[in-house]
């Protein structure tokens, strides 16, 4: 387990190397991403989540971060893969000692730490702009959030595994930081089958703590337990996916080709 723990805190102290060595490039991330709220703010709404809470401000704060924090999740995994394969470094990935499997792990790991703080700076900056008062129960929001982001792990791995065999598929993952949205908007209150998609059932969890002022004791045994596998059962399918995309680019020998 500590050789396990060496490997977290080598992508972390990557993450944080590459975010200082290009500093200019992170601010200017952080605040592209800070004026498209800003924007949505003062016109198009269609973050904002149903539900018994309302068309608030409260409603899109909550949903602009939930889907930045999905969005950067899943981009931790499928463009680390791309860009790996595309750099030529991907077949050293899979030469550690550690496995690739708890390769990505420890570095989904280190990017959640990273996003983290990122995002509790995102959220700080929109909630004095808005004006908007939020419930910040952490022992109810870290734990929903980490189960919600590890469905879209799945995600991620299942780009990343159609990008190693397909290459090219930039075209798609553009549709789905869109579908990101359609996951954080849906009511899953409304519509039953929408629980079973990644994220969209966390993201109506996580707004009934911060907005509906809600506890983790509140929500119910068998309700966070049904998020719990739908969210497991997300991860294991994408990485399922994975598992049998990588396969077959092994077989075809276009593992360490872009």
């Amino acid at each position: 387990m500590a050789k396990k723990l060496l490997l977290f805190k080598a992508f972390l102290k990557k993450e944080f190397i590459l975010f200082r060595r290009y500093l200019v490039n992170s601010i200017g991330g952080m605040l592209t991403i800070y004026v498209i709220f800003l924007l949505l703010l003062g016109s198009y709404r269609g973050l904002v989540g149903g539900g018994d809470h309302g068309d608030t401000v409260e409603q899109l704060v909550v949903g602009y971060v939930l889907w930045f924090f999905m969005l950067s999740t899943y981009q931790d995994v499928a463009y680390t893969l791309r860009r790996e394969a595309k750099e030529g470094t991907l077949e050293q990935l899979y030469m550690s000692v550690h496995g690739f499997g708890w390769v990505m792990g420890a570095k989904a790991a280190a990017g959640f730490f990273v996003n983290s703080i990122l995002v509790v700076i995102l959220l700080r900056a929109v909630m004095v702009v808005t004006g908007s008062t939020l419930n910040i129960d952490l022992l109810s929001i870290v734990p929903i959030t980490i189960f919600t982001l590890i469905g879209i792990l799945g995600i991620g791995f299942t780009v990343g595994g159609l990008t190693l065999v397909f290459k090219r598929i930039e075209s798609f993952t553009q549709m789905i930081q869109f579908a990101l949205v359609a996951l954080v908007a849906v009511d899953p209150q409304s519509v039953w089958w929408v629980r079973l998609l990644p994220g969209s059932y966390g993201a109506s969890l996580v707004r009934r703590v911060m907005i509906g002022g809600a506890h983790l004791s509140n929500l119910g045994f068998w309700e966070c337990a049904f998020f719990i596998v739908i969210s497991l059962g997300h991860l294991g399918l994408g990485y399922g996916i994975y598992r049998l995309c990588e396969r077959k680019a092994m077989s075809e020998g276009l593992l360490g080709h872009y």
